[in-house]
């Protein structure tokens, strides 16, 4: 069974490459749970969003912050699931 430190690692690596042609600003591990089956890791991932705003001067725009929890197999480590999670 993968130790939670390699669960860490693949997620991290996995959003890495879903996203690099973009720069994924202040990724952080937010949370990291095994299934009560012990199949799964969930490790939930966050990192800042800019969305532009008309409240906002030109070149400024909203951080926000966005979660994504994968869900990875914990005999296998591959990665079986994305998904956003709400806050």
């Amino acid at each position: 069974m993968l130790e939670v430190k390699e669960a860490v690692k693949i997620a991290t690596e996995y959003i890495q490459t879903l996203f690099s042609e973009k720069q994924i600003p202040e990724l952080r591990l937010e949370e990291v749970e095994l299934t009560p089956d012990n199949q799964f890791w969930e490790v939930t991932l966050s990192f800042v969003v800019r969305e532009p705003t008309a409240y906002l001067s030109l070149g400024d725009a909203a951080r926000t912050r966005e979660y994504k929890t994968f869900r990875i197999n914990a005999e296998t480590g591959q990665v079986q699931s994305m998904k956003i999670r709400k806050v």
